[in-house]
């Protein structure tokens, strides 16, 4: 038997942090919970770039969105239904089968229409990095009086998700019965809209008070001092200019809902491991892509911006080598495949300066994320967060500085305040350090268009009409 561990990692898509990290959140997640007391947590975990099709692309090449150069979503009806990761940009799951791995992917890839099958990945199912189309849904039926993709509740069938779960169950099953380490990949489209939740999830939030509104939420677009990227939607559910707060309350009730119903079916997949006998020899990972914003400042879903709700991340790993432990270095999603490989015992597989990158290997107390475009329009941000402060910069918008000791919800921009200069020039210099570094050509001189621009041209005040 090969002293390397599997690997499996279960992926959502759009998941808060604060669902699991806040004290005494009403989020209902008791297998995730149970899961915290066997495992790490990293609660200052963050996404690279607040967007799937960039930020899947850096966990799988372990690259920033300016080196792989997939830089806006694809796919579906995107600003580019064709689009894909470039074929040169090797991932790890073909680094990993190359050396000795099984590779299995089951669920969302949103990095290209069958591009896993031409990359030689070919155990794929209900992913449309395989025969599954990106957009495509289970025949449920939805009960009336919902809002979708707001929310909306399941009468009947089974979602996707739900599918794909039950699926990764059974190649577990498959997998762990060969001496070959495997690497398992389980990406959910969950909780990302559309809301579509079955009845007894939404049920378990029905104490949620009538006027439940986030802390942070104002009217959209009337928040001042603020960047001008933030000052539009840009995908038609993003305008909530209609949301009532009783439509929020049924968005938040469904939203958690969502969480619990992939909570139940987390639980199932960690039962089933224990159950094949895979818990000495695997390294288990929970966490999400980005996260939502669910009102807070006015927004659904997210945008060209840094705001905890979107940035935060939940990141939980279970080393069977390992004990239970919080671990505070910030770290950040693109770096999780080194980390779970050196976890593994496969650290071969790796470069020094990956090996290096593995969250059990740094202390950072500071990360770094980036934003280039959405939906065909240029939105160029870069940012640094410390433990305190935290740091926008756009060579083409309003920069943003806050205190989230003082300011935990992100609404005072204290870029322009006289006391903070000089925390603004350090963390500037600080971030143009690090953009130097990573060979970032935003950190250079030369033109950049007008933050919003479309990348064909087109007048920045047209919206694009996207198929439905």
């Amino acid at each position: 038997m090969s002293d390397r561990k599997n690997i499996v990692l279960f992926i959502t898509d759009q998941w808060r942090w604060d669902t699991l990290n806040q004290p005494g959140h009403p989020a209902k997640l008791p297998n995730l919970r149970r899961f915290m007391d066997e495992a790490t947590n990293l609660p200052n975990a963050f996404t690279t770039v607040p967007l799937c099709t960039p930020a899947r692309a850096s966990l799988f090449t372990g690259k920033l969105p300016h080196q792989h150069g997939t830089m806006d979503n694809v796919q579906g009806r995107s600003f580019y239904p064709h689009g894909k990761l470039h074929p040169a940009q090797r991932t790890y799951l073909e680094r990993l089968q190359d050396g000795g791995y099984r590779v299995a992917f089951i669920g969302k890839w949103h990095l290209g229409d069958r591009t896993l099958l031409e990359r030689g990945i070919t155990d794929v199912q209900l992913s449309d990095g395989g025969e599954t189309e990106l957009m495509q849904t289970a025949p449920v039926v939805l009960a009336e009086g919902g809002k979708s993709p707001y929310y909306a509740t399941v009468a009947q069938g089974v979602p996707l998700d739900e599918q794909r779960v039950e699926a990764a169950i059974a190649k577990l099953a498959e997998l762990g019965a060969d001496d070959q380490p495997f690497c398992l990949v389980v990406c959910l489209h969950g909780p990302h809209f559309p809301h579509h939740v079955p009845q007894r999830f939404v049920d378990l939030y029905d104490d949620l008070p009538d006027d439940y509104m986030p802390p942070n939420f104002a009217p959209q677009f009337s928040e001042t001092g603020k960047p001008a990227a933030q000052g539009a939607f840009y995908w038609p559910c993003q305008d909530t200019s209609h949301m009532t707060p009783a439509d929020w309350r049924r968005t938040t009730q469904h939203y958690w809902g969502f969480c619990s119903y992939i909570d139940d079916m987390f639980g199932r997949l960690r039962r089933a491991m224990t159950e094949q006998g895979l818990d000495d020899r695997t390294v288990l990972g929970f966490t999400a892509d980005h996260g939502e914003m669910l009102g807070a400042h006015g927004w659904f879903d997210k945008g060209p911006f840094f705001y905890e709700e979107v940035m935060r991340i939940p990141m939980i790993l279970r080393d069977p080598a390992g004990t239970p432990d919080t671990r505070r270095n910030h770290v950040s999603f693109h770096d999780l495949f080194p980390t779970v490989i050196e976890r593994a015992g496969a650290a071969d597989l790796l470069s020094g300066d990956e090996e290096g990158r593995s969250f059990w290997n740094s202390a950072a107390q500071e990360v770094y994320y980036v934003y280039d475009a959405y939906q065909g329009r240029q939105f160029r941000f870069r940012g640094i967060r410390e433990t305190r402060l935290k740091y926008a910069w756009s060579p083409h918008d309003t920069e943003e500085l806050y205190d989230l000791d003082l300011d935990p919800h992100e609404r005072v921009n204290l870029a322009d305040h006289p006391d903070y200069q000089d925390a603004r020039w350090r963390l500037r210099c600080r971030l143009f350090d690090w953009m130097d570094a990573q060979g970032d050509w935003l950190a250079g001189p030369g033109h950049h268009p007008p933050v919003g621009s479309y990348i064909d041209g087109r007048d920045a005040a047209e919206q694009h009409r996207h198929p439905q």
